[in-house]
């Protein structure tokens, strides 16, 4: 048996060297443009998903004659005044509880101080003039800091929503026309044809179920709402905003949501807390065993550790703009590998 001529030797040449250095620094580059175009990339991403959230309503309102630009200009007009009218309603709310705070919360804590079992201590650590100097700063935490301060966040949000606003109407206007034209790239028919018909189901389940998903939560901050109105609840529609925000969580987000609303009535009045998570604890049934078994039949089961996964780590990275991104990213990959998934294999 010949012995072996010796240790094999790695040679690397220039030419490797070379390629291996200019994509690590390629890898760097597009890494630092990723980073620094964050904004605006975020920004788009929310278009696309506002876009693709509004579409379906454009398509009905083309099925039944309507031109494309004017249905579009209709449901973007209906959206935005939607989303004013809850902000000012929200606006309003926490501002009354401001000013209500401002001049229930001092006149609290002088009854303190003339307690007799808690007067010295309230009276020595000047509670009374703690209370109004924190309630006097309240504008200021809620407003993000100095005027100025505020004003600059103001503008930073302004341009980010104008921007949004104009990338999201060029995307209804002209999103199919440029996934039609993304998809001709594919030059082999069959694998074209495939493509398409995955990415048309992917979307139409995964959209399907956040549109479900977000008209469910609507139906939540309404019942939310009326109720919150109906027994004097304080910041009827903040909280009703709460609610609808836990209401994309399943099972349990309603009810969750509702318990500030519960708890500051039962401080009122302990009866109109007990009507109050009722009340809550049926809207939960019937949209655990009503609602959601549905809309999934009708599109796609998600489960809720992914929905509260993709929603917290979205939360995390870009706020609740980002939560809607993260769930509608992992509905659609979720429904594209159902799609791709042969039918004689489990999905």
């Amino acid at each position: 048996m010949a012995a072996a001529d010796g240790p094999e030797r790695l040679r690397v040449s220039y030419r490797s060297v070379a390629l291996f250095v200019g994509l690590i620094g390629l890898t760097l580059l597009v890494l630092r443009m990723v980073s620094a175009a964050s904004r605006v990339i975020g920004w788009m991403l929310v278009a696309a998903a506002v876009a693709g959230l509004l579409h379906p309503l454009i398509r009905r309102l083309e099925a039944r004659g309507w031109k494309r630009g004017r249905a579009v200009l209709v449901v973007a007009f209906g959206a935005l005044l939607l989303a004013a009218l809850t902000t000012y309603r929200v606006v309003d709310d926490v501002s009354q509880a401001t000013k209500l705070l401002q001049q229930e919360a001092p006149e609290a804590a002088a009854e303190l101080e003339r307690n007799e079992r808690f007067g010295e201590f309230a009276t020595t650590v000047k509670l009374e003039e703690r209370t109004r100097d924190f309630t006097a700063k309240v504008p200021e935490y809620l407003r993000g800091g100095t005027p100025a301060e505020a004003l600059r966040a103001a503008t930073t949000r302004g341009v980010a929503f104008l921007t949004t606003s104009v990338l999201t109407l060029f995307l209804l206007l002209h999103g199919p026309k440029i996934a039609v034209a993304g998809l001709r790239q594919i030059a082999d028919e069959r694998r074209r044809a495939r493509v398409t018909a995955v990415a048309k189901a992917a979307y139409r389940r995964a959209f399907g179920y956040a549109s479900g998903s977000l008209a469910t939560a609507l139906l939540a901050a309404w019942v939310a709402y009326a109720a919150a109105m109906a027994f004097d609840v304080p910041g009827a529609a903040a909280l009703a905003v709460w609610v609808g925000l836990w209401d994309v969580v399943p099972i349990i987000g309603a009810f969750t949501g509702a318990l500030p609303i519960v708890l500051l009535a039962a401080v009122r009045e302990p009866w109109h807390g007990a009507v109050l998570a009722v009340i809550f604890l049926a809207y939960q049934l019937f949209e655990d065993f009503g609602i959601q078994p549905r809309l999934e039949s009708r599109t796609m089961r998600l489960g809720p550790f992914l929905t509260v996964a993709a929603g917290f780590a979205g939360l995390e990275v870009r706020g609740l703009a980002g939560a809607l991104i993260a769930v509608l990213a992992v509905a659609t990959v979720v429904a594209a590998l159902d799609e791709v998934t042969p039918e004689d294999q489990p999905r």
